[in-house]
């Protein structure tokens, strides 16, 4: 039998750097594995080589592959599947079976099966049994103990195999338990062991680079839990007490977005824009728009100048995004600040509508963050329910796309704190709160939320005052 990394080589010309060749090994020898990796190492590429390896070596055999959600299983890790058995069909080696879009099927008791696991799928793994078994859990922090379960329990009997690997993100469940268990062969991927970071080149497409790890350390800080989780691919010893979590974010911005495949997403859903106006100098214009659950497009600029000058010229690179996108004809709200600086641009915005310039059908909506919010019994504010709200959103799949891989998205959403109030609502901690803790303005954050909104119908009058009129 030929290791995995050489089995790998020979097939289909692909090759695996030391960390995932330790890691590969480490499959046949032991039947735990769990693995702890930073962003940008490859690792849902390792994991579909490791099935692949697997179901073409030991026959018959049964490769489970599961994940959080179906678009983490079909969209991730089975098309890196699919990716390694057409590279090796190429190199006239073609691997056989018939290959669907999340199942390999060579025969009845020799096939691989790719499934998303939800807390009520308590029963999802009963009925397998096979002589050779591997279990892939990807994003292995985001699975609940009830699939846990359900995994362990057809891990009897026979060569059985468990590969558990994701972003150190969570630190309850039994993906961060494993890093502490003898009964598991665990380790860490960092940014440090990876060839780009290591070569200070980019050797391989895709991988972390030497630059993110610069930009992570003076976005977040070398002490901060997402430094530690994302670059080091360590558990931190502590989550920040936050309103939305890192596991979410992450699984959120999960995939590699090209646009075909966000073409296709909610492809008949309307299209809503959310826009944050910048406070002071350093604060910046920040333009994010979805279309059903993809947040697929966004932008940031600083602040031109004040007054109605500033608003015309912030209202001008809202209508250059929206073309440059493609989105008018799908448009169907803009959702931006009613107060402050930004208190003009609903109002500029109604203007064009009169002018012709903006459809009429698209609903202008004036947004308050400290104003009252849909529901103000569990709310002290429109802020607080609208992060909320987008929290819930990103933890039932309903809000994703390549928005949330970006860095200040990241960084704010997972870093924003809250409190009860005394009279048992919640509040979300201010920006001056954050300045206060040295984070800055959290644009991003702001623009996200208000993009996914529930907002009320109606269109307010015009405010010809807030215009500087």
């Amino acid at each position: 039998m030929a290791a995995p990394d050489l089995w790998l080589k020979n097939e289909t010309g692909e090759g695996l750097w030391k960390r995932q060749q330790e890691i590969a090994r480490a499959i046949v020898t032991n039947p735990r594995v769990a693995v702890a990796s930073c962003n940008g190492a490859g690792k849902s590429y390792l994991a579909a080589r490791i099935a692949t390896w697997f179901l073409k070596t030991y026959q018959p055999s049964v490769v489970l592959t599961t994940a959080p959600t179906d678009r983490q299983v079909r969209r991730i890790l089975w098309k890196e599947i699919h990716i390694c058995a057409q590279r090796a069909k190429e190199r006239g080696n073609p691997l056989g079976g018939e290959l669907m879009t999340k199942e390999w099927k060579f025969s009845e008791d020799h096939f691989g099966l790719g499934f998303a696991t939800r807390d009520y799928d308590a029963t999802a793994f009963q009925g397998i049994h096979a002589p050779h078994l591997l279990i892939v859990a990807d994003e292995a922090a985001g699975l609940s103990e009830t699939i846990w379960e359900g995994i362990f329990s057809v891990l009897k009997g026979g060569y059985t195999r468990l590969l558990a690997i994701g972003n150190p993100t969570s630190l309850d469940g039994q993906f961060y338990r494993a890093f502490g268990s003898d009964r598991w062969w665990s380790t860490n991927i960092s940014a440090f062991d990876t060839p780009n970071v290591q070569q200070r080149k980019k050797v391989i497409p895709g991988l972390v680079t030497l630059e993110d790890v610069e930009d992570a350390k003076d976005d977040w800080g070398e002490d901060s839990p997402l430094y530690i989780a994302r670059i080091g691919g360590r558990f931190p010893e502590t989550m920040e007490d936050t309103l939305i979590g890192l596991l979410q974010v992450e699984q959120a911005g999960q995939g590699e977005w090209t646009q075909d495949e966000m073409d296709r997403i909610d492809a008949a859903e309307p299209v809503e824009i959310g826009m944050d106006a910048a406070r002071y100098g350093a604060d910046k214009n920040v333009i994010i728009a979805r279309r059903g659950r993809l947040a697929m497009a966004a932008d940031e600029f600083g602040r031109e100048s004040l007054g109605r000058t500033g608003v015309m010229a912030a209202v001008g690179r809202l209508l250059q995004f929206i073309d440059r996108h493609g989105l008018m004809s799908q448009l169907s709200k803009i959702k931006a600040d009613a107060v402050g600086l930004g208190g003009g641009i609903p109002d500029r915005l109604r203007e064009l509508q009169q002018e012709g310039k903006i459809p009429r059908h698209v609903e202008i909506v004036d947004i308050n963050a400290g104003g009252k919010p849909l529901n103000p019994a569990k709310y002290q504010d429109q802020a607080t329910e609208q992060w909320a709200g987008l929290g819930d959103m990103i933890k039932q799949d309903l809000a994703f796309g390549p928005v949330f891989k970006n860095r200040n998205v990241v960084g704010q959403l997972t870093r924003r704190k809250y409190k009860v109030t005394s009279d048992g609502r919640m509040k979300l901690e201010s920006k001056d709160e954050m300045k206060h803790r040295g984070l800055k303005s959290p644009d991003w954050g702001d623009a996200l939320s208000m993009t996914y909104a529930e907002t009320k119908t109606g269109r307010p009058k015009i405010r010809a005052t807030s215009l500087g009129r």
